[in-house]
């Protein structure tokens, strides 16, 4: 393959798999790294959340395609709010309990954390660091509000020692590129997002590339400039004393674009095994499937797609790790 035909189709595969925003990374298994997603999450579990991700992707052309992310993400003061939650039992009158999990202080808290990310699909490279902050408040018995920011860093590049040019001096196309910021942009983002939520419900609202500065290069990937909003719902049912069932959907809006939307569900056995499937119109069908305990989470999702372009993502697989930090009382993750 020239190294021509290697450029678009790198470009097509970036286009096609981000929805025409390189400097972001979509993965199928959102649920399992919300804050990611929505800075309104951050520190919603009483522990510290870490979290690995990878995304590989293999097609035709053999060019290499993969996403990779570390996140951590927790609560201040989540130590006290924990040892109440799992000591309840211990406290022999019923109207004490319920003023405790009523307390504004017990449900008030401050999230903090950050992401690390990594994409990689031929020459084209991302690099992508990011912090985010989040403030709870009780509404009701049941229900708490959230806000959330989220400030990032991204690096975009070409990378052009990959490329075999016959004549580097005289080809317009390749001077072009190295033209345009030498294969390189830089971009500041700042995005917000917030929760409505209770142990077994949420809507969340959120921004990507709300605000968004090019320090440099903004001719090479002036596609990644608009922003999107997401909406995202989701919640937990009781199905037998063994089994819960737990829907979700995410629908994105970009001004000049179709709204796009995913939905997924998945049903837990023992809260401890889950498995289900996924469909994000006119891209994708998903298998899904997930083990988790009181320190450790395993998640995988297959990817079969639909599209026209789907010979750019032949196959997909998709692992996220986590591991449940200071979890000194065992608290489960929700199952959202």
């Amino acid at each position: 393959m020239n190294w021509r035909l290697t450029f678009i189709v790198t470009v097509v595969s970036v286009i096609a798999s981000t929805s025409l925003l390189a400097q972001e990374n979509d993965y199928t298994q959102y649920y399992a790294n919300m804050p990611a997603v929505n800075p309104g999450f951050t520190g919603m579990e009483d522990y510290l959340d870490l979290r690995f991700g990878v995304r590989e992707g293999w097609n035709n052309f053999g060019i290499k395609n993969n996403n990779l992310f570390l996140s951590a993400y927790g609560a201040l003061n989540s130590k006290s709010r924990s040892g109440k939650r799992n000591n309840s039992l211990r406290i022999s009158n019923p109207q004490l309990l319920d003023e405790i999990q009523r307390d504004k202080k017990f449900r008030r808290r401050h999230g903090i954390g950050g992401m690390i990310t990594s994409r990689t699909v031929d020459p084209y490279k991302s690099n992508a660091a990011s912090l985010n902050y989040a403030y709870h408040l009780p509404l009701s018995n049941k229900f708490n509000f959230s806000l959330g920011a989220k400030l990032g860093y991204t690096n975009q590049r070409i990378d052009f020692m990959g490329l075999t040019v016959r004549d580097d001096v005289n080809d317009s196309f390749y001077n072009s590129l190295k033209s345009a910021g030498q294969g390189t942009q830089n971009t500041l983002m700042a995005d917000f997002g917030s929760v409505l939520y209770s142990k077994r419900f949420f809507l969340g609202l959120s921004s990507s590339g709300l605000v968004a500065k090019n320090l440099n290069g903004n001719q090479l990937f002036n596609l990644s400039e608009a922003s999107r909003y997401r909406l995202q719902t989701g919640g937990a049912f009781f199905i037998s004393p063994e089994l819960e069932l737990s829907p979700g959907a995410i629908v994105t809006y970009r001004e000049g674009y179709d709204l796009l939307w995913a939905v997924n569900t998945r049903i837990r056995f023992k809260e401890l095994i889950n498995i289900g499937a996924a469909y994000e119109v006119n891209s994708k069908i998903s298998i899904l499937f997930g083990v988790a305990t009181n320190s450790l989470t395993f998640n995988y999702s297959y990817d079969m797609y639909t599209s026209e372009l789907n010979n750019f993502n032949v196959n997909t697989h998709e692992i996220v790790l986590g591991l449940m930090l200071f979890n000194k009382f065992k608290l489960r993750p929700n199952f959202w």
